[in-house]
């Protein structure tokens, strides 16, 4: 149970057992005050007793020993439970639980707007770089872990993003992130069994959305992909050939490094798919515009059953869902594709 719903139920119980002492001490002092006393003397007895202020017996308890004996358990157990009461709400503030609380349901509401975005599950060093990348990109995200203070571990590296605390193996945790909204969700935990069960459960929750794996053991990179997994990364084996390249190639993997992440550089390596219904289907490389728009370099495209086709040809035909790999400003990427979303519409 969250730690919200725990502080929630708790009061409520509490609230709960407070009403059924009120109304046990309204009926036990209705029963000896008899036919004289009403309701409304009763209950008015029941608030004095609770609340400790004394002015008066109303009642009549003097004529009543057994009333007295009555008077005095229920002083017990109503004042008890009336000083518990305010115990855990001081405790609830003092504490900065009501502040969590507030700040929870904020956040959950955002959560429930929210749509195309990104999950991260798993907060540690590989989920940092990741939601720090995705940061970086501005693109929605939520990130999901078990441990409540992952949300500081975050702000001390001036991530403001969402947290939802809870394991992303479970059905509930992965609905309360909008599952069924999102467009790509990351498994980054340091357990390929729980990477196995998030990506299983995720796409049996959202077929369409896409799922990537971290893989601390390379012997479960088949597993992790059968479970769903459309891409699994090996830490051991990206950072293996990572330091390879830099000793061989160093120029090579600092031009690809100041593509993808040199903030300074304006020219990055983009990814543009050529959706189903484009009108581009069926056509060359050529007939798209790219100097209209600017100093566009396609540097490969990806056809739909994963063949790579380095530096294509003019005369290269394009296909549905095949990825074009460009070089090219985030802003001219964004009118490349507003351009096929324009002759989309224009044609229909």
């Amino acid at each position: 149970m969250r730690p919200r719903k725990e502080i929630t139920t708790k009061i409520q119980y509490i609230l709960v057992a407070l009403f059924i002492i009120i109304v046990i001490g309204t009926i036990g002092f209705k029963i000896i005050g008899g036919s004289d006393k009403s309701f409304l003397d009763a209950f008015y007895m029941t608030v004095m007793t609770i609340t400790t202020v004394g002015y008066g017996d109303v009642i009549g308890l003097d004529k009543h020993p057994l009333g007295k004996l009555f008077a005095i358990a229920y002083m017990l157990a109503g004042t008890g439970t009336v000083l518990y009461l305010l115990t855990t709400f001081a405790a609830f503030m003092i504490g900065g639980e009501l502040k969590k609380a507030l700040r929870r349901r904020t956040m959950e509401r955002r959560i429930a707007k929210m749509h195309d975005h990104f999950i991260v599950c798993g907060i540690g060093m590989v989920g940092l770089y990741v939601v720090h990348e995705l940061f970086i990109a501005k693109v929605p995200l939520i990130t999901v872990d078990v441990d409540e203070e992952k949300i500081e571990f975050l702000r001390a590296h001036q991530l403001n993003v969402d947290l939802l605390v809870g394991d992303a193996t479970e059905n509930e945790v992965l609905w309360d992130a909008m599952i069924e909204h999102a467009k790509g969700l990351f498994a980054t935990t340091n357990s390929d069994n729980d990477n196995i069960v998030i990506a299983l459960t995720a796409k049996q929750m959202n077929p369409s959305l896409r799922v990537v794996c971290r893989c601390n053991d390379t012997k479960n990179i088949d597993k992790i992909r059968r479970a769903g997994a459309d891409t699994v990364v090996a830490l051991n084996y990206i950072g293996g050939i990572r330091m390879a390249s830099e000793m061989v190639r160093p120029t090579v993997t600092s031009f690809i490094d100041k593509m993808l992440r040199d903030k300074e550089t304006p020219m990055k390596v983009e990814e543009l798919t050529i959706g189903a219904n484009s009108p581009y289907v069926g056509r060359p490389v050529g007939d798209i515009d790219f100097k209209g728009i600017g100093n566009i370099l396609v540097i490969a495209a990806r056809a739909s059953d994963g063949e790579w086709i380095y530096n294509p040809y003019p005369g290269t035909m394009l296909e549905k869902d095949m990825s074009l790999i460009i070089l090219a400003t985030r802003q001219e990427k964004e009118l490349l594709q507003a351009l096929v979303s324009t002759e989309i519409e224009t044609r229909s």
